[in-house]
């Protein structure tokens, strides 16, 4: 129990004994126990009896500005009164102190009761706070109140003078002594909780600001117990103190109401939790509804929507991008993902408070079957926000049957997967610079689309993934390098001859029928052969330096695939289609120097084909490092979308119309194998980032 501390029912008693034994001097010198004489008045009512109300009832622990300014006015009330008939000197004096109480105790009040800013202002009110509280009180303003009129009116001899002194005497000091809170201490053993401030303001629907007495503690490893003026009690958790004038004032999160109510507590205070009464962490967690394995990260605030919410960071050390955390709304869990954030000053009481404001947006509910489902509405103000921990989502399985998983929830271990394989009609892009594990992906992809019975044809202009595929058994469907080497001098003679090169281009076309053959059987072949081990195709142009060849080349291919997949589609396999460095073979012509009619044209026709593919089982996965640089009509058309790192404005400018302007600025931060999903491919309604675990075996791969 605070050593402060006086008990309700102490208060109570003192203030009826003495104003029992004050109706009674009265009564005993005057005849009557409401004096009608304004001397007797002065010393009883409006001096003795005022004593013993303000320090008993309305300065129960100290004295505000605004306390000295209402005993002041009683008080110059109360000398007005006897004006005439006291000594002129003292009453001047008297009067002189009482006015001054007034005025710096009215200037206190207004400008720290308005808030005002100014500077010289807050000066003028710092310099009188002191000798209003101080001279401001009550036992000092109506003991010299009282003393002045007994010895001026009473004399030194009277019987009178004498009791009243007596009384006045010991009412004084006992307080002093600390009678009453002995008194407190002696009945109220069993109380177990102190005060350690008073509520100045409740934020609807739960944040209190307290006035934290000197000396006691606002820290925010423990919880405050507050006793709302409806008798209610609620624990509180503390969130931060700052100083306002000359008191400090604390903000609390008000969380669970206790079910039952702790005895002896006054409305409108807080208090301390005793050491002897332990709250296991588990109630405290159930207290702030967050469970034992979550982490408090803050509360919401203002302008918070269905889709984004902002929140006022209480810890900042378990705060970053890309973290999952989640709020209750109503009695649904709803998920969120860290998007950004910042920092903002607040002006309370004119002194400024820096606070850190996180933004994230919806993922939604977690549902086991369907993964992230959106919810449709916005928490309340105020609601905490928890942080998972790192073993979140060990037990939780929202993958089914052939699904691929990409990825972890960064700093939980939930997996995120997608039905890839069912969706791949809908074509799939995979962006980013160099190094940030785009194509590592890409070859993940790759070998689940082999063992989901699908299969894959590579399009690869890296010359890497031969060595990278070797336990897919990859089949080489390249063109021979002799016929590579003529119909790239073919091609160049077509550009260089005369007269636009008219010999040169039927040339040409009689050499592409006869490649268009080797190409058509070559598809065949690898397409109706049912091994198992065949299931993996790989065109590499890695040794072809004229753009237009490979443009050639490209649409070849994929005019013949085109073609065997257009007749009795139910009987043949689904094809996916893995292009690398997408730039090269479905470029924008725009921005790759394609002028030429021919080159464009190339570029036209491979874009319909790959579009076309989406209706005979033809799925795409374009990667690329730059969205300037590939083909718009195919990257549109892509309906899952995996953005690792990237930079350009062009790339995030698009990117925009997929994720959303909240997610795109977590896209040049993104770090390596991380990446930011969002598809048809993909469990969830809303854009994800995940972190792709590092496999150390690939590192051991020759890449």
């Amino acid at each position: 129990m605070s050593k402060d501390y006086v008990a309700p029912w102490v208060r109570t008693g003192i203030l009826f004994l003495s104003t029992i034994a004050i109706l009674i001097i009265s009564y005993k010198f005057s005849g009557s126990i409401i004096p009608t004489d304004p001397i007797d008045t002065l010393i009883f009512q409006n001096a003795l009896l005022l004593i013993v109300i303000s320090i008993v009832l309305s300065e129960k622990y100290f004295t505000k500005p605004a306390d000295s300014m209402v005993n002041s006015l009683m008080g110059l009330m109360t000398i007005i009164g006897v004006y005439k008939i006291s000594p002129p000197a003292l009453w001047w004096a008297i009067f002189g102190y009482v006015s001054l109480v007034f005025l710096f105790s009215t200037i206190a009040t207004t400008i720290y009761s308005f808030e005002i800013d100014d500077a010289t202002l807050r000066k003028i009110a710092d310099f009188a706070y002191k000798p209003a509280v101080l001279l401001g009180q009550a036992r000092v303003l109506f003991s010299v109140l009282f003393l002045f009129a007994i010895f001026t009116f009473k004399g030194m001899q009277s019987p009178l003078t004498v009791e009243l002194v007596v009384f006045w005497g010991l009412f004084i000091v006992i307080w002093p002594l600390r009678i009453p809170q002995f008194i407190s201490k002696l009945h109220l053993s069993t109380i177990r909780r102190k005060p350690l401030g008073f509520v100045l303001r409740t934020d609807w629907p739960n944040i209190v600001r307290i006035v934290i007495r000197t000396g006691s503690e606002w820290v925010n490893n423990s919880i405050k117990l507050y006793q709302h003026p409806n008798g209610t009690q609620n624990l509180v958790f503390p969130l931060y103190s700052e100083p306002q004038g000359e008191q400090m004032v604390g903000t609390g999160l008000v969380v669970k109401e206790l079910s039952t109510k702790i005895p002896h507590l006054e409305n409108g205070f807080m208090y301390e939790l005793n050491d002897d009464i332990k709250i296991p962490d588990q109630d405290i967690s159930d207290a702030l509804c967050g469970g034992t394995l979550s982490k408090l990260v803050g509360f919401i605030v203002e302008d918070s929507t269905i889709s984004e919410i902002r929140f006022e960071i209480w810890n900042p050390t378990v705060c970053w991008e890309g973290m999952l955390i989640w709020c209750e709304i109503g009695k649904a869990r709803v998920y969120y993902q860290v998007t950004n954030g910042v920092t903002k000053e607040e002006v309370y009481t004119s002194n400024r408070h820096g606070f850190q404001l996180g933004s994230a947006s919806q993922l939604g509910i977690l549902d086991p079957a369907k993964g992230f489902q959106k919810f449709s509405w916005v928490p309340r103000m105020n609601s905490p926000i928890f942080a998972e921990g790192e073993s979140f989502g060990e037990g939780i399985k929202i993958t089914e049957k052939g699904d691929f998983i990409y990825g972890c929830i960064p700093g939980t271990k939930l997996e995120i997967s997608g039905p890839f394989v069912q969706n791949m009609g809908h074509h799939t892009a995979i962006l980013g610079v160099t190094g940030s594990g785009k194509t590592e992906l890409a070859f993940d992809l790759i070998r689940h689309t082999v063992n989901e019975n699908t299969k894959v044809i590579c399009i690869d202009l890296t010359a890497r993934y031969e060595s990278r595929l070797l336990d897919l058994n990859p089949k080489n469907l390249s063109l021979r390098s002799e016929i590579v080497k003529e119909l790239n001098e073919q091609l160049f003679a077509v550009e260089t001859g005369d007269y636009g090169g008219r010999a040169e281009k039927i040339r040409l076309n009689r050499f592409s029928r006869e490649i268009h053959e080797d190409v058509q059987k070559s598809i065949e072949e690898f397409l109706n052969t049912k091994d198992k081990a065949n299931r993996l195709g790989l065109i590499t142009l890695e040794e072809i330096s004229n753009s237009k060849a490979t443009l050639f080349i490209t649409e070849m291919y994929l005019t013949c695939l085109l073609n065997y997949k257009k007749f009795d589609t139910k009987d043949k396999p689904k094809v996916l289609v893995v292009v690398e460095e997408a730039h090269t073979v479905m470029p924008e012509p725009s921005t790759m120097g394609l002028g030429d009619y021919d080159s464009r044209g190339l570029v036209g026709k491979i874009a319909q084909i790959a579009l076309q593919g989406r209706k005979y089982g033809v799925g795409l996965l374009v990667i690329a490092q730059r969205t300037a640089t590939v083909s718009k009509s195919i990257l549109t058309q892509c309906n899952t979308v995996i953005s690792f790192n990237c930079f350009d404005d062009t790339s995030l400018g698009f990117l925009d119309n997929i994720f959303g302007s909240a997610y795109v600025p977590l896209i040049p931060n993104l770090p390596p194998l991380h990446a930011l999903v969002y598809g048809k491919g993909l469990r969830s309604q809303r854009p994800l980032v995940i972190q792709i675990p590092f496999n150390e075996e690939k590192t051991r791969i020759d890449t």
